[in-house]
Protein backbone atom coordinates (compact mmCIF):
# COMPACT_ATOMS: atom_id res chain seq x y z
CA UNK A 1 0.00 0.00 0.00
CA UNK A 2 1.34 3.41 -0.96
CA UNK A 3 2.29 5.58 1.97
CA UNK A 4 0.81 9.05 2.09
CA UNK A 5 3.19 10.61 4.54
CA UNK A 6 6.35 10.43 6.58
CA UNK A 7 8.13 12.24 9.37
CA UNK A 8 11.02 14.33 8.21
CA UNK A 9 13.65 14.88 10.88
CA UNK A 10 15.35 17.94 9.43
CA UNK A 11 18.82 19.16 10.28
CA UNK A 12 19.40 22.51 8.58
CA UNK A 13 22.78 24.12 8.73
CA UNK A 14 19.48 26.05 9.04
CA UNK A 15 44.73 37.52 -5.35
CA UNK A 16 47.29 39.10 -3.56
CA UNK A 17 50.31 37.33 -2.12
CA UNK A 18 53.17 38.90 -0.21
CA UNK A 19 56.56 38.25 -1.71
CA UNK A 20 59.08 38.44 1.14
CA UNK A 21 62.63 38.92 -0.03
CA UNK A 22 65.58 37.65 1.99
CA UNK A 23 66.92 41.08 2.99
CA UNK A 24 68.79 41.80 6.23
CA UNK A 25 66.50 41.87 9.24
CA UNK A 26 67.34 45.53 9.90
CA UNK A 27 65.80 46.69 6.63
CA UNK A 28 62.13 46.95 5.83
CA UNK A 29 61.18 44.41 3.20
CA UNK A 30 58.77 45.13 0.38
CA UNK A 31 55.42 43.42 0.17
CA UNK A 32 54.63 43.31 -3.55
CA UNK A 33 51.19 42.13 -4.69
CA UNK A 34 51.13 39.59 -7.47
CA UNK A 35 49.23 40.84 -10.48
CA UNK A 36 45.85 39.17 -10.69
CA UNK A 37 42.18 39.91 -11.07
CA UNK A 38 40.70 43.08 -9.63
CA UNK A 39 39.96 43.27 -5.92
CA UNK A 40 36.64 42.03 -4.59
CA UNK A 41 34.03 44.37 -3.11
CA UNK A 42 34.64 44.83 0.61
CA UNK A 43 32.77 46.35 3.51
CA UNK A 44 35.42 47.98 5.69
CA UNK A 45 35.82 50.04 8.84
CA UNK A 46 39.20 50.96 10.31
CA UNK A 47 40.30 50.11 13.84
CA UNK A 48 43.35 49.23 15.95
CA UNK A 49 42.68 45.60 15.06
CA UNK A 50 40.81 44.56 11.92
CA UNK A 51 38.58 41.49 12.10
CA UNK A 52 38.04 39.62 8.86
CA UNK A 53 34.52 38.49 7.99
CA UNK A 54 33.26 35.91 5.47
CA UNK A 55 29.51 35.67 4.78
CA UNK A 56 27.69 34.04 1.87
CA UNK A 57 25.47 37.00 1.05
CA UNK A 58 24.45 35.34 -2.22
CA UNK A 59 23.35 31.76 -2.87
CA UNK A 60 24.49 31.25 -6.46
CA UNK A 61 27.15 32.27 -8.95
CA UNK A 62 26.43 33.03 -12.61
CA UNK A 63 29.46 32.01 -14.62
CA UNK A 64 30.30 33.97 -17.81
CA UNK A 65 30.53 32.37 -21.24
CA UNK A 66 34.03 31.22 -22.11
CA UNK A 67 34.90 31.91 -25.74
CA UNK A 68 38.63 31.29 -25.21
CA UNK A 69 39.30 34.19 -27.58
CA UNK A 70 39.00 37.05 -25.12
CA UNK A 71 39.20 37.70 -21.40
CA UNK A 72 35.95 36.47 -19.82
CA UNK A 73 33.73 38.75 -17.79
CA UNK A 74 33.78 38.38 -14.00
CA UNK A 75 31.44 35.82 -12.49
CA UNK A 76 28.39 37.36 -10.86
CA UNK A 77 26.87 36.40 -7.50
CA UNK A 78 23.07 36.19 -7.49
CA UNK A 79 20.23 35.21 -5.16
CA UNK A 80 20.63 37.58 -2.22
CA UNK A 81 20.36 35.75 1.11
CA UNK A 82 18.59 37.91 3.70
CA UNK A 83 19.39 35.50 6.50
CA UNK A 84 23.13 35.77 5.93
CA UNK A 85 22.82 39.53 5.58
CA UNK A 86 21.38 39.55 9.10
CA UNK A 87 24.40 37.61 10.38
CA UNK A 88 26.79 40.08 8.77
CA UNK A 89 24.94 43.01 10.32
CA UNK A 90 25.16 41.29 13.71
CA UNK A 91 28.97 41.18 13.42
CA UNK A 92 29.03 44.91 12.69
CA UNK A 93 26.65 45.58 15.59
CA UNK A 94 28.76 43.57 18.06
CA UNK A 95 31.91 45.41 17.02
CA UNK A 96 30.25 48.79 17.49
CA UNK A 97 28.92 47.68 20.88
CA UNK A 98 32.39 46.60 22.02
CA UNK A 99 33.92 49.85 20.79
CA UNK A 100 31.49 51.77 23.03
CA UNK A 101 32.42 49.63 26.04
CA UNK A 102 34.90 51.45 28.31
CA UNK A 103 35.86 48.28 30.20
CA UNK A 104 36.43 45.41 27.75
CA UNK A 105 38.87 47.13 25.35
CA UNK A 106 39.42 50.68 26.66
CA UNK A 107 41.20 53.12 24.31
CA UNK A 108 41.21 50.40 21.68
CA UNK A 109 38.90 49.96 18.69
CA UNK A 110 37.97 47.03 16.51
CA UNK A 111 37.46 47.39 12.78
CA UNK A 112 36.36 44.96 10.11
CA UNK A 113 36.92 43.83 6.53
CA UNK A 114 33.93 41.79 5.33
CA UNK A 115 33.67 39.86 2.05
CA UNK A 116 30.90 37.94 0.29
CA UNK A 117 31.90 34.30 -0.26
CA UNK A 118 28.86 33.68 -2.53
CA UNK A 119 28.21 30.15 -1.19
CA UNK A 120 31.04 28.67 -3.28
CA UNK A 121 34.48 27.38 -2.25
CA UNK A 122 36.18 29.36 -5.03
CA UNK A 123 34.78 32.68 -3.86
CA UNK A 124 35.45 31.82 -0.20
CA UNK A 125 39.09 31.09 -1.05
CA UNK A 126 39.41 34.24 -3.15
CA UNK A 127 37.98 36.37 -0.35
CA UNK A 128 40.44 34.74 2.07
CA UNK A 129 43.31 35.64 -0.26
CA UNK A 130 42.11 39.26 -0.20
CA UNK A 131 42.06 39.23 3.60
CA UNK A 132 45.64 38.01 3.64
CA UNK A 133 46.88 40.46 1.01
CA UNK A 134 45.79 44.01 1.69
CA UNK A 135 45.75 46.73 -0.94
CA UNK A 136 48.71 47.94 -2.94
CA UNK A 137 52.29 47.61 -1.79
CA UNK A 138 52.93 47.43 1.90
CA UNK A 139 55.98 47.21 4.08
CA UNK A 140 57.10 44.18 5.97
CA UNK A 141 58.94 44.16 9.27
CA UNK A 142 60.15 41.09 11.06
CA UNK A 143 58.85 38.85 8.30
CA UNK A 144 55.21 39.88 8.62
CA UNK A 145 53.06 41.76 6.15
CA UNK A 146 51.30 44.83 7.49
CA UNK A 147 47.61 44.86 6.61
CA UNK A 148 46.85 41.20 7.24
CA UNK A 149 43.86 40.61 9.49
CA UNK A 150 44.82 38.71 12.69
CA UNK A 151 41.59 36.70 12.88
CA UNK A 152 38.68 35.78 10.60
CA UNK A 153 35.02 35.24 11.53
CA UNK A 154 33.46 32.73 9.12
CA UNK A 155 32.68 31.07 6.92
CA UNK A 156 29.14 29.72 7.20
CA UNK A 157 28.95 26.36 5.44
CA UNK A 158 31.33 23.56 6.39
CA UNK A 159 32.52 23.04 2.81
CA UNK A 160 33.54 26.69 2.60
CA UNK A 161 35.22 26.64 6.01
CA UNK A 162 37.26 23.58 5.04
CA UNK A 163 38.77 25.49 2.12
CA UNK A 164 39.30 28.65 4.15
CA UNK A 165 40.80 26.81 7.15
CA UNK A 166 43.42 25.09 5.01
CA UNK A 167 44.44 28.41 3.45
CA UNK A 168 44.46 30.47 6.65
CA UNK A 169 46.47 27.75 8.34
CA UNK A 170 49.42 28.65 6.10
CA UNK A 171 49.41 32.11 7.69
CA UNK A 172 48.59 30.75 11.16
CA UNK A 173 45.51 32.96 11.25
CA UNK A 174 42.79 31.94 13.76
CA UNK A 175 39.36 31.32 12.27
CA UNK A 176 36.10 31.36 14.26
CA UNK A 177 33.10 29.98 12.37
CA UNK A 178 29.52 30.72 13.39
CA UNK A 179 27.77 27.99 11.35
CA UNK A 180 30.18 25.23 10.24
CA UNK A 181 29.35 22.02 12.07
CA UNK A 182 31.22 19.27 10.19
CA UNK A 183 32.87 16.96 12.72
CA UNK A 184 35.93 16.85 10.44
CA UNK A 185 36.82 20.42 11.48
CA UNK A 186 37.50 19.20 15.03
CA UNK A 187 40.70 17.54 13.75
CA UNK A 188 43.35 19.80 15.25
CA UNK A 189 46.18 18.03 13.41
CA UNK A 190 44.65 19.24 10.14
CA UNK A 191 42.95 22.45 11.30
CA UNK A 192 44.96 23.73 14.30
CA UNK A 193 43.68 27.32 14.09
CA UNK A 194 39.97 26.57 13.61
CA UNK A 195 37.40 27.29 16.33
CA UNK A 196 33.63 27.74 16.21
CA UNK A 197 30.59 28.85 18.15
CA UNK A 198 28.47 26.24 16.32
CA UNK A 199 28.46 22.77 17.94
CA UNK A 200 30.05 19.91 16.02
CA UNK A 201 27.92 17.41 14.10
CA UNK A 202 29.37 14.78 16.40
CA UNK A 203 27.07 16.08 19.15
CA UNK A 204 24.18 16.73 16.76
CA UNK A 205 24.32 13.17 15.52
CA UNK A 206 24.41 11.94 19.12
CA UNK A 207 21.19 13.89 19.74
CA UNK A 208 19.51 12.45 16.62
CA UNK A 209 20.51 8.90 17.51
CA UNK A 210 19.04 9.33 20.99
CA UNK A 211 15.84 10.68 19.38
CA UNK A 212 15.55 7.53 17.25
CA UNK A 213 16.19 5.39 20.32
CA UNK A 214 13.68 7.34 22.42
CA UNK A 215 10.81 6.66 19.99
CA UNK A 216 11.96 3.08 19.20
CA UNK A 217 12.22 3.73 15.46
CA UNK A 218 13.83 0.76 13.66
CA UNK A 219 13.44 1.57 9.93
CA UNK A 220 14.79 5.01 9.04
CA UNK A 221 16.01 6.75 5.90
CA UNK A 222 18.70 9.36 5.34
CA UNK A 223 18.88 12.05 2.66
CA UNK A 224 21.99 14.26 2.62
CA UNK A 225 23.30 17.26 0.74
CA UNK A 226 26.32 16.70 -1.50
CA UNK A 227 28.80 18.58 0.71
CA UNK A 228 30.96 18.11 3.80
CA UNK A 229 28.08 18.87 6.16
CA UNK A 230 25.57 16.54 4.51
CA UNK A 231 27.79 13.59 3.69
CA UNK A 232 29.76 13.75 6.95
CA UNK A 233 26.71 14.07 9.19
CA UNK A 234 24.71 11.40 7.38
CA UNK A 235 27.61 8.94 7.52
CA UNK A 236 28.10 9.47 11.26
CA UNK A 237 24.37 9.04 11.88
CA UNK A 238 24.14 5.86 9.79
CA UNK A 239 27.03 4.23 11.63
CA UNK A 240 25.77 5.13 15.11
CA UNK A 241 22.10 4.30 14.60
CA UNK A 242 22.88 0.88 13.12
CA UNK A 243 24.98 0.02 16.17
CA UNK A 244 21.78 0.51 18.19
CA UNK A 245 19.95 -2.07 16.08
CA UNK A 246 18.06 0.19 13.69
CA UNK A 247 18.18 -0.44 9.94
CA UNK A 248 18.69 2.02 7.08
CA UNK A 249 15.78 2.14 4.66
CA UNK A 250 17.64 4.35 2.19
CA UNK A 251 20.64 6.69 1.92
CA UNK A 252 20.28 9.32 -0.80
CA UNK A 253 22.39 12.32 -1.88
CA UNK A 254 20.83 15.59 -3.10
CA UNK A 255 22.75 16.84 -6.17
CA UNK A 256 23.89 20.46 -6.03
CA UNK A 257 22.22 21.30 -9.34
CA UNK A 258 18.86 20.02 -8.03
CA UNK A 259 18.23 18.27 -11.35
CA UNK A 260 14.52 17.60 -11.74
CA UNK A 261 14.94 13.92 -12.60
CA UNK A 262 17.31 13.26 -9.69
CA UNK A 263 15.04 15.02 -7.17
CA UNK A 264 12.01 13.09 -8.43
CA UNK A 265 13.90 9.81 -8.07
CA UNK A 266 14.88 10.57 -4.47
CA UNK A 267 11.27 11.30 -3.47
CA UNK A 268 10.07 8.17 -5.32
CA UNK A 269 12.56 6.04 -3.39
CA UNK A 270 11.40 7.57 -0.10
CA UNK A 271 7.83 6.57 -0.97
CA UNK A 272 8.76 3.03 -1.98
CA UNK A 273 11.10 2.43 0.98
CA UNK A 274 8.30 2.14 3.51
CA UNK A 275 10.22 4.34 5.95
CA UNK A 276 8.02 6.38 8.26
CA UNK A 277 10.96 8.50 9.42
CA UNK A 278 13.53 10.17 7.17
CA UNK A 279 16.49 12.21 8.36
CA UNK A 280 17.45 15.13 6.11
CA UNK A 281 21.04 16.34 6.62
CA UNK A 282 21.23 19.32 4.26
CA UNK A 283 21.73 23.03 3.84
CA UNK A 284 18.55 25.08 3.51
CA UNK A 285 18.79 25.39 -0.30
CA UNK A 286 19.10 21.61 -0.75
CA UNK A 287 16.43 20.77 1.81
CA UNK A 288 14.10 23.31 0.18
CA UNK A 289 14.51 21.65 -3.22
CA UNK A 290 13.71 18.25 -1.66
CA UNK A 291 10.61 19.54 0.10
CA UNK A 292 9.37 21.26 -3.06
CA UNK A 293 9.61 17.99 -4.98
CA UNK A 294 7.96 16.05 -2.14
CA UNK A 295 5.02 18.45 -2.20
CA UNK A 296 4.81 18.21 -5.99
CA UNK A 297 4.46 14.43 -5.71
CA UNK A 298 1.94 14.69 -2.87
CA UNK A 299 4.27 13.32 -0.21
CA UNK A 300 3.55 15.19 2.98
CA UNK A 301 4.34 14.74 6.63
CA UNK A 302 5.34 16.32 9.89
CA UNK A 303 8.78 17.66 10.60
CA UNK A 304 10.94 17.86 13.67
CA UNK A 305 14.60 18.59 14.22
CA UNK A 306 17.32 19.87 16.50
CA UNK A 307 18.34 23.51 16.36
CA UNK A 308 20.95 25.41 18.30
CA UNK A 309 19.48 27.19 21.27
CA UNK A 310 17.13 30.08 20.66
CA UNK A 311 18.96 33.35 21.03
CA UNK A 312 18.17 35.68 23.84
CA UNK A 313 17.03 39.18 23.00
CA UNK A 314 20.09 41.26 22.16
CA UNK A 315 19.38 44.83 23.27
CA UNK A 316 20.02 47.36 20.53
CA UNK A 317 20.32 44.90 17.63
CA UNK A 318 16.84 45.64 16.33
CA UNK A 319 17.40 49.38 16.40
CA UNK A 320 20.78 48.91 14.70
CA UNK A 321 19.19 47.01 11.83
CA UNK A 322 16.33 49.47 11.45
CA UNK A 323 18.57 52.53 11.40
CA UNK A 324 21.15 51.22 8.95
CA UNK A 325 19.58 53.59 6.46
CA UNK A 326 22.65 53.76 4.22
CA UNK A 327 22.35 50.04 3.48
CA UNK A 328 20.27 49.37 0.34
CA UNK A 329 19.47 45.84 1.50
CA UNK A 330 17.73 46.90 4.72
CA UNK A 331 14.19 47.28 3.39
CA UNK A 332 13.95 43.91 1.56
CA UNK A 333 15.73 42.20 4.47
CA UNK A 334 13.28 43.42 7.09
CA UNK A 335 10.20 42.82 4.92
CA UNK A 336 11.36 39.32 3.99
CA UNK A 337 12.17 38.24 7.54
CA UNK A 338 9.03 39.58 9.20
CA UNK A 339 6.54 39.34 6.32
CA UNK A 340 5.57 42.99 6.70
CA UNK A 341 5.99 46.22 4.75
CA UNK A 342 8.11 49.18 5.82
CA UNK A 343 5.95 52.27 5.39
CA UNK A 344 6.99 54.53 2.52
CA UNK A 345 6.00 58.10 1.88
CA UNK A 346 2.32 57.26 1.85
CA UNK A 347 0.19 56.26 4.80
CA UNK A 348 -2.23 53.41 5.15
CA UNK A 349 -2.62 50.28 7.16
CA UNK A 350 -0.91 47.90 4.73
CA UNK A 351 1.02 47.73 1.50
CA UNK A 352 0.94 44.96 -1.09
CA UNK A 353 -1.28 42.81 1.12
CA UNK A 354 1.26 42.84 3.97
CA UNK A 355 0.75 44.59 7.30
CA UNK A 356 2.99 47.55 7.99
CA UNK A 357 6.13 46.85 10.03
CA UNK A 358 5.92 48.30 13.51
CA UNK A 359 9.69 48.44 14.11
CA UNK A 360 9.20 46.26 17.18
CA UNK A 361 9.29 42.89 15.40
CA UNK A 362 10.81 40.14 17.54
CA UNK A 363 14.45 39.24 16.81
CA UNK A 364 14.68 36.82 19.73
CA UNK A 365 14.60 33.66 17.59
CA UNK A 366 17.64 34.52 15.49
CA UNK A 367 19.86 31.62 16.43
CA UNK A 368 22.86 31.91 14.08
CA UNK A 369 23.03 35.66 14.62
CA UNK A 370 23.72 34.88 18.26
CA UNK A 371 26.59 32.59 17.21
CA UNK A 372 28.11 35.50 15.27
CA UNK A 373 27.64 37.77 18.29
CA UNK A 374 29.43 35.28 20.56
CA UNK A 375 32.28 34.85 18.04
CA UNK A 376 33.00 38.60 18.04
CA UNK A 377 32.94 38.74 21.84
CA UNK A 378 35.21 35.69 22.14
CA UNK A 379 37.82 37.52 20.06
CA UNK A 380 37.36 40.70 22.11
CA UNK A 381 37.90 38.76 25.35
CA UNK A 382 41.05 37.13 23.89
CA UNK A 383 42.40 40.57 22.98
CA UNK A 384 41.51 41.82 26.46
CA UNK A 385 43.51 38.96 28.02
CA UNK A 386 46.48 39.73 25.75
CA UNK A 387 46.45 43.41 26.67
CA UNK A 388 46.10 42.60 30.36
CA UNK A 389 49.22 40.44 30.46
CA UNK A 390 51.64 41.54 33.20
CA UNK A 391 55.35 41.62 32.40
CA UNK A 392 57.12 38.72 34.07
CA UNK A 393 53.88 36.81 34.50
CA UNK A 394 53.08 35.98 30.89
CA UNK A 395 52.18 32.50 29.59
CA UNK A 396 55.23 32.18 27.32
CA UNK A 397 58.91 31.25 27.83
CA UNK A 398 60.64 33.52 30.37
CA UNK A 399 57.11 34.52 31.41
CA UNK A 400 57.02 36.95 28.51
CA UNK A 401 53.96 38.86 27.28
CA UNK A 402 53.04 39.44 23.63
CA UNK A 403 53.61 42.77 21.92
CA UNK A 404 50.14 44.31 21.73
CA UNK A 405 51.29 47.47 19.94
CA UNK A 406 51.25 45.62 16.63
CA UNK A 407 49.05 42.54 16.81
CA UNK A 408 49.81 40.11 14.00
CA UNK A 409 48.00 36.90 13.03
CA UNK A 410 50.61 34.70 14.67
CA UNK A 411 50.20 36.62 17.91
CA UNK A 412 47.19 34.53 18.80
CA UNK A 413 48.87 30.48 19.89
CA UNK A 414 52.30 29.34 21.09
CA UNK A 415 55.94 30.29 21.00
CA UNK A 416 57.84 28.55 18.24
CA UNK A 417 61.60 28.19 18.48
CA UNK A 418 63.46 27.79 15.21
CA UNK A 419 66.35 25.37 14.92
CA UNK A 420 68.73 28.35 14.78
CA UNK A 421 67.63 29.62 18.19
CA UNK A 422 70.25 29.83 20.87
CA UNK A 423 70.21 30.70 24.54
CA UNK A 424 68.12 33.86 24.87
CA UNK A 425 69.82 34.80 28.13
CA UNK A 426 73.25 34.89 26.43
CA UNK A 427 71.77 36.95 23.57
CA UNK A 428 73.94 35.21 20.95
CA UNK A 429 72.34 34.69 17.53
CA UNK A 430 69.09 34.53 19.43
CA UNK A 431 66.26 34.32 17.03
CA UNK A 432 62.85 33.18 18.03
CA UNK A 433 59.55 33.66 16.34
CA UNK A 434 56.39 34.76 18.10
CA UNK A 435 53.69 32.68 16.46
CA UNK A 436 50.02 32.07 17.04
CA UNK A 437 49.68 33.91 20.33
CA UNK A 438 46.15 35.21 19.67
CA UNK A 439 45.01 31.66 19.05
CA UNK A 440 46.52 30.72 22.40
CA UNK A 441 44.33 33.32 24.10
CA UNK A 442 41.28 32.37 22.04
CA UNK A 443 41.60 28.76 23.14
CA UNK A 444 41.70 29.92 26.77
CA UNK A 445 38.62 32.14 26.46
CA UNK A 446 35.96 31.48 29.09
CA UNK A 447 33.40 34.13 29.95
CA UNK A 448 29.73 34.68 30.65
CA UNK A 449 28.02 37.43 28.69
CA UNK A 450 25.46 39.92 29.97
CA UNK A 451 22.69 37.36 29.32
CA UNK A 452 24.29 34.73 31.58
CA UNK A 453 25.36 32.43 28.74
CA UNK A 454 28.85 30.93 28.96
CA UNK A 455 31.25 30.86 26.01
CA UNK A 456 34.29 28.60 26.00
CA UNK A 457 36.01 26.10 23.69
CA UNK A 458 37.08 22.52 24.33
CA UNK A 459 40.43 21.05 23.22
CA UNK A 460 39.07 20.72 19.67
CA UNK A 461 37.93 24.33 19.48
CA UNK A 462 34.28 23.31 19.80
CA UNK A 463 31.69 25.00 22.03
CA UNK A 464 29.32 23.40 24.52
CA UNK A 465 26.57 21.51 22.64
CA UNK A 466 23.04 22.39 23.68
CA UNK A 467 20.10 22.04 21.26
CA UNK A 468 16.39 22.75 21.22
CA UNK A 469 14.12 20.04 19.79
CA UNK A 470 11.80 21.95 17.45
CA UNK A 471 8.49 20.71 16.03
CA UNK A 472 7.09 22.32 12.87
CA UNK A 473 3.37 22.77 13.48
CA UNK A 474 0.64 24.09 11.20
CA UNK A 475 -1.35 26.90 12.81
CA UNK A 476 -5.08 27.48 12.56
CA UNK A 477 -4.60 30.03 9.78
CA UNK A 478 -2.23 27.82 7.78
CA UNK A 479 1.01 29.41 8.97
CA UNK A 480 3.94 27.26 10.13
CA UNK A 481 4.95 27.62 13.78
CA UNK A 482 8.24 26.39 15.25
CA UNK A 483 7.49 25.02 18.68
CA UNK A 484 10.23 23.95 21.10
CA UNK A 485 9.23 20.53 22.45
CA UNK A 486 12.45 19.34 24.06
CA UNK A 487 16.12 19.87 24.70
CA UNK A 488 19.43 18.04 24.33
CA UNK A 489 22.28 19.04 26.65
CA UNK A 490 25.67 17.41 26.12
CA UNK A 491 26.91 18.89 29.42
CA UNK A 492 24.40 16.94 31.51
CA UNK A 493 26.14 15.19 34.38
CA UNK A 494 26.77 11.46 34.30
CA UNK A 495 23.73 9.40 35.21
CA UNK A 496 21.20 11.95 33.94
CA UNK A 497 19.49 11.93 30.56
CA UNK A 498 20.87 14.29 27.97
CA UNK A 499 17.62 14.28 25.97
CA UNK A 500 14.41 15.69 27.41
CA UNK A 501 11.18 15.58 25.38
CA UNK A 502 7.75 17.02 26.19
CA UNK A 503 5.75 14.39 24.25
CA UNK A 504 2.35 16.02 24.79
CA UNK A 505 3.48 19.15 22.91
CA UNK A 506 4.41 17.28 19.70
CA UNK A 507 2.07 17.35 16.70
CA UNK A 508 2.65 14.46 14.27
CA UNK A 509 1.39 13.79 10.74
CA UNK A 510 -2.22 14.77 10.10
CA UNK A 511 -2.37 16.92 13.23
CA UNK A 512 -2.15 13.78 15.37
CA UNK A 513 -0.64 13.40 18.84
CA UNK A 514 0.15 9.68 18.43
CA UNK A 515 3.85 8.88 17.97
CA UNK A 516 4.84 8.05 14.40
CA UNK A 517 5.88 4.41 13.93
CA UNK A 518 8.69 3.28 11.68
Amino acid sequence: MKRSGFLCVTVLCLEFFCLISSQPQSKLQQCRPMVGSSALPVLQRDGNVMLGGLFSLHDMVMQPDFSFTSKPARSRCTGFNFRTFRWMQTMMFAIEEINRDDHLLPNFTLGYKIYDSCSTPYHALRASVELMGGEGEGEVEGGSCHGLVPVVIGDGGSTLSLVVARFLGVFKVPQVSYFSSCACLSNKAEFPAFLRTMPSDFFQVDALVQLVQHFSWKWVGVVAGDDAYGRGGAQLFSEKVQRLGACMALHEIIPKNHAEGAMASIVARIQSSGAGVVLVFALEQDAGALFDEALRQGLTGGSMGFAIRRAVHIPGLQEFLLHASEDPFLRPFWEEVFRCSLQGDGGGDSQGGKPLCSGSEDLGSLRISYNVYKAVYAIAHALHAMRSCETGRGPFPLHACPNTDSIQPWQVLDWYWSEKCTDVLNKKNKKYLLLKILLHYLKQVEFSNSFGDETKFDVNGDPVAVYDLVNWQLGAEGQVKFVTVGRFDETTSLGRKKLYIQKTDIIWNGNQTTVRLS
